[in-house]
């Protein structure tokens, strides 16, 4: 026995099938005097003990004699392709037995070897080239393990058959124990069927190629790639050989790029679609909450003013839950665009607790702010989503609280020269949260149930307020005690501005007039919906006595009156038919005369993500208002935009 020889880089093992003593001793004393070095001959002396020695081991070579006690001629040749195709096999012949050898090689056969005529050079030669052989099937058969890739031949007129191990390990079957005939693959049950269902195909095109979805001895799914190329010899016998990979990662990534991107036409057709309610849903609430607020002022019964104010409450809680769908769908794709601008905190939180105290006087409820001492005044960021997050946080509370009070606080946490960073909590003596819904407040469409209270929302307040907050780099926490009330605080990151740097101050700050009522102006109102045309007309109307009122129902008249007279403010709807808002003024800065074209523009859209995208600044629009408009503010914002224009005149 001899042990392995590392220059090869593989086992090498030599099988030696020889019932003749003298000759096994021969072959043992030749290697002995070979430059081969160390090996390790295993002899048998039967056909069905070599078979079993294959089976249950490799060899980097096979010596065998083709007359065995079990086994004579070249059947015995025959018996080990069929079963090892792949094995380098030496022949072994007679010396009158020349024929046979070239037989065997044609067969299949690495080589031939006389006994009697050969030497060690000569059987060296033969174990070298066989081991060889050996070292770049294994190679191969490795590279064919990492690629997946099996290959695959039939002889018809043979009925031979024979597979690479990755084949059978892509059909999840041992090498080993599952080498198959030709006869096996004509069973329909047989898992190698598929490759002889390809050879009628392959005979009329000359090659065939398909993919299958199979499923394994396992159960599991996969997907294979398969090619069979036919060729036929002069006697008009078929032989196939062929290729077959797996394909089922290639296939699971086309089938996550083809459920993202259906995921993502879906994503875009529902944005679409919620935009298109959208502004369907603002434009009618717009109608409803303006003649509610025209009405209000009007009505003397209490009953009656109850009534009114029931509506407009309504109406008020409908618009928040539409808000509350396109801000979450906004932000769940990650549309929402941050400013940064100078703003004064002082200011932006006294107008919270005004804007929120007749809530909570409503339910008598104490409602305080706290600030600390040598806070810096004017900071930079985003003022719109800071008051968006204070406002569903505030209002949470005072929703939730029927007795005490709301206590909210601004703290210190850092503070450089540049940047500040702020702790702001809000504290309610509220119902609380159970500890086992602490964790999922934040989640869409999660809401605190009680027996005892109806409560409105949808439940997506809270999901907005984190996103708002986390896409700024911060992060908002709750400690809440069932029945005690609770602390919601988040921790924002600003940037400090000089004191005298004042950007976004409300609008009233910059009118000088103190009695705006006396403002006598023209203004052109380009709105397709009747009712609306009649609020906004109507609201105007009854805010300034002397103001002058111009109404046209797309762009293509507001030109014509353009054309003929000039005024002093417009106010365009986006979304109207002939001619649309962004069109209109894009047609009125570039083609106008200068002092039409210098006129003020403010968009009236029901469409909320328009100063997301900046969209209205691009076209040339001055300003905009969101439908359903708050009265307040569309007559702040007129009067800003008029002081501004007689600012440049001057």
């Amino acid at each position: 026995m001899y042990k392995h020889l590392p220059d090869f880089g593989i086992s090498n093992k030599i099988l030696l099938v020889e019932d003749d003593p003298s000759y096994v001793r021969l072959v043992e004393i030749m290697l002995e005097q070979s430059d081969l070095g160390e090996c390790e001959i295993t002899n048998v002396s039967t056909l069905a003990d070599g078979l079993k020695a294959l089976k249950e081991g490799n060899y980097a070579a096979i010596l065998l004699d083709l007359n065995l006690p079990d086994s004579t001629g070249f059947e015995t040749l025959e018996t080990f392709l069929t079963h090892y195709p792949n094995n380098n096999i030496i022949v072994l012949t007679g010396a009158s037995d020349k024929y046979l050898g070239l037989k065997a090689v044609k067969a299949g056969a690495q080589d031939y070897l006389e006994k009697g005529e050969f030497d060690f050079p000569q059987l060296a030669k033969s174990l070298r080239f066989s081991i060889e052989r050996s070292n770049i099937l294994s190679r191969l058969e490795d590279a064919q393990r990492i690629a997946k890739i099996g290959h695959w031949e039939c002889r018809l007129n043979k009925e031979f058959f024979f597979a690479s191990n990755e084949v059978y390990r892509i059909f999840n079957l041992d090498p080993v124990e599952a080498k198959f005939v030709y006869a096996d693959l004509k069973n329909p049950e047989n898992p190698l069927h598929v490759l002889i269902q390809m050879e009628e195909e392959a005979k009329l095109l000359g090659i065939s190629k398909r993919e299958e979805r199979i499923v394994i001895r396992n159960g599991s799914t996969r997907f294979i790639s398969l090619t069979c190329k036919a060729t036929r010899n002069s006697l008009g016998h078929y032989h196939f050989n062929g290729i077959l990979q797996d394909i089922t990662e290639q296939k699971r990534a086309e089938e996550m790029r083809n459920a993202r991107d259906l995921a993502q036409e879906s994503a875009k057709i529902k944005e679409q679609v919620i935009a298109n309610v959208s502004h369907e849903m603002r434009t009618p609430m717009n109608a409803i909450l303006g003649m509610t607020n025209l009405l209000l002022p009007m009505v003397k019964e209490k009953e009656e003013y109850e009534y009114v104010y029931s509506i407009k409450q309504s109406s008020e809680v409908l618009l928040g839950i539409i808000n509350d769908i396109l801000h979450v769908s906004a932000y769940q794709n990650n549309e929402i665009h941050f400013s940064s601008n100078a703003f004064n905190l002082t200011t932006v939180m006294q107008d919270l607790m005004e804007a929120m105290r007749p809530k909570a006087q409503e339910k008598k409820l104490d409602f305080d702010l706290f600030l600390p001492s040598g806070l810096h005044q004017q900071i930079i960021g985003d003022k719109l989503r800071l008051n968006q997050i204070l406002y569903n946080l505030v209002g949470n509370a005072i929703k939730f609280t029927d007795k005490g009070g709301v206590k909210v606080k601004i703290e210190i946490l850092r503070q450089t020269i540049d940047f500040l960073e702020l702790r702001f909590s809000i504290k309610d003596s509220g119902i609380g949260i159970p500890d086992s819904e602490l964790e999922s407040i934040f989640e869409t469409f999660t809401r605190i149930s009680r027996k005892d209270r109806v409560t409105e929302g949808t439940g997506l307040g809270l999901a907005i307020t984190k996103k708002i907050i986390e896409q700024q780099g911060g992060k908002i926490q709750v400690v809440s005690q069932l029945g005690s009330g609770s602390v919601f605080y988040f921790d924002l990151m600003f940037e400090l501005a000089p004191e005298t740097q004042l950007k976004n101050k409300p609008y009233k700050e910059n009118n000088s007039a103190k009695d705006s009522s006396t403002l006598s102006f023209s203004v052109l109102i380009v709105e397709d919906h009747k009712m609306n045309q009649l609020v906004i007309q109507r609201t105007l109307e009854k805010h300034w006595k002397n103001v002058k009122v111009i109404v046209t129902s797309n762009g293509d008249e507001a030109i014509e009156v353009l054309e003929k007279q000039s005024v002093d403010i417009i106010l365009m709807d986006l979304q109207m038919p002939i001619r649309d808002g962004f069109e209109t003024t894009n047609y009125i800065r570039k083609n106008m005369p200068v002092q039409i074209a210098q006129t003020p523009i403010l968009a009236m859209t029901a469409h909320h993500m328009i100063s997301q995208q900046e969209k209205f600044s691009r076209y040339g629009l001055d300003d905009y208002v969101l439908k359903p408009f708050d009265p307040e503010q569309l007559f702040e914002k007129i009067e800003f935009h008029l002081a501004r224009k007689a600012l440049k005149n001057a």
